[in-house]
């Protein structure tokens, strides 16, 4: 992986995260670039610069119904 971060292993990875007493909220994005990073999968800002299909807190558009 040609990231600039090194990949982790499963070990490292449940070491870090059993050890974190952050809300769902605040580590979510990290949690999943550490999965990235464990799995050897590009993060969403490396596979897609331009936020268009793979990225965090994307709006989904309605086909149908009001809104809301």
């Amino acid at each position: 992986m040609s990231e600039g971060r090194a990949q982790i292993t499963p070990q490292e990875f449940v070491d870090k995260w059993r050890r974190s007493s952050l809300k769902e909220r605040s580590a979510s994005q990290e949690h999943f670039i550490d999965l990235c990073r464990m799995l050897g999968h590009p993060t969403p800002a490396k596979a897609d610069p331009e936020g268009a299909t793979f990225t965090f807190e994307k709006g989904a558009g309605k086909r149908t119904g009001g809104q809301g």
